[in-house]
């Protein structure tokens, strides 16, 4: 599964540097541009549908279909390059249909981990799951899709779907398994609703799952606020020439990378619990330092340190939820809590421009900074409820 995800994520990532080359190739309508690159983004606000969609099916079926309604949809974009034929409506909706194929996929591969791993290795599967994300989208994925597209334009649509046909061939190895079935028995809209409703209400219920949804919900703020004005601070605040964003990116994708490996030692130390607010007080810092001290060589340092602490949260947390999710609700917290983080990130892009433009290029760091700070508290009662919890996994039966 791992080989099948990293092949996934390099054909996700060559795909997210492609498509906007393709919009703007397309059109020099700005507004079509953008469009075009956040509607495979907008398939997340789906997510609680799809999660119980993908609850109510064979995981392996989720993840198959979803690689070769990618593979599907991407030969068709190379179809239309070749042949000249690209109105930007069509890119518009096979970018969202794109999208969707992606929410079942993410969904249903974060499900099947239990099914594969023992509670204690939870966190070393989903470290590595996350590692072959980083290095497809991070490092192999996006700069193959824009020197593929130099070379020639359908080429990086060509390989993308070869790669995402590669996954789902690799993928139909997994055990046919599926969640257990609803206990109700109906079919139909009113079913698809009331199970996606119900997957909700326990991520509001949950005591340590409630306030992840609220923390991870400022983090995409946050993130997104530093992250949609990097290039202009880079270029105004830190007077680099243009590949000074190509090196920050770089070091944040190895900070993530480092994340990653370090990981599940950093939890079979501190739990899931404790480095959970370890993540979090590691990224508070790193913003509030280079809101303080903007130096380049500091800033590359900081930005790797942000991301090493966001995926050790992203390990920690969705093992917990794999900890703590019925298993007949996997798809659906997964999908669920995923939406808290991606439906926060446009509110912290617009915070981060208005603060970059109205207030000067530092305020977007100490914003940041703050919000994270201000999340602590919150992180307060998770760490020993999620501690307790993972005391109960483990203790043998009486």
């Amino acid at each position: 599964m791992i080989t099948a995800n990293a092949l996934s994520s390099v054909g996700d990532g060559a795909r997210f540097a492609a498509l906007p080359l393709l919009a703007a190739w397309r059109t020099e309508d700005v507004f079509w541009v953008s469009t075009v690159a956040a509607a495979s983004r907008a398939a997340w606000l789906l997510a609680p549908v799809i999660g119980t969609l993908v609850d109510r099916m064979p995981w392996r079926r989720s993840m198959v279909g979803g690689d070769l309604a990618r593979c599907a949809t991407l030969s068709l974009m190379c179809a239309l390059v070749v042949t000249g034929w690209t109105p930007v409506t069509v890119l518009v909706l096979l970018a969202f249909v794109s999208g969707v194929a992606e929410v079942f996929f993410d969904s249903a591969a974060q499900a099947v981990v239990p099914a594969l791993a023992t509670d204690q290795q939870l966190e070393r599967a989903n470290a590595q799951v996350i590692s072959a994300q980083i290095v497809g989208t991070g490092f192999v994925g996006p700069p193959m899709g824009a020197a593929l597209w130099t070379a020639w334009h359908p080429l990086p649509f060509l390989l993308d779907g070869a790669t995402f046909l590669a996954s789902a061939l690799l993928l139909t190895g997994l055990p046919n398994k599926a969640a257990p079935a609803t206990a109700d028995g109906e079919r139909g809209m009113r079913s698809l609703l009331r199970g996606t409703w119900a997957g909700l209400r326990f991520l509001t219920r949950d005591r340590v799952l409630r306030p992840l949804m609220v923390v991870v919900a400022v983090l995409g703020v946050g993130q997104q606020a530093v992250y949609a004005v990097l290039v202009v601070y880079v270029e105004q605040r830190l007077h680099l020439r243009p590949f000074g964003y190509s090196l920050m990116l770089v070091a944040a994708a190895v900070g993530s990378l480092a994340g990653a490996r370090t990981a599940p030692r950093i939890v079979e130390r501190l739990g899931s619990g404790w480095s959970v607010k370890a993540s979090v007080s590691v990224s508070a810092l790193a913003y509030l330092v280079v809101a303080v001290l903007p130096w380049w060589p500091l800033v590359a340092v900081m930005l790797a340190l942000n991301s090493a602490g966001v995926v050790l949260w992203n390990v920690c947390t969705v093992s917990l939820r794999q900890r703590l999710a019925p298993p007949g609700m996997l798809g659906r917290v997964a999908s669920g809590y995923r939406l808290a983080a991606w439906g926060a990130m446009p509110i912290g892009a617009a915070a981060g421009g208005a603060l970059a433009q109205h207030v000067g290029l530092d305020a977007p760091w100490a914003l940041a900074g703050l919000l994270l700070v201000a999340c602590l508290p919150f992180l307060g009662s998770v760490a020993p409820a999620a501690s307790g919890t993972e005391e109960a996994e483990t203790r043998p039966s009486p």
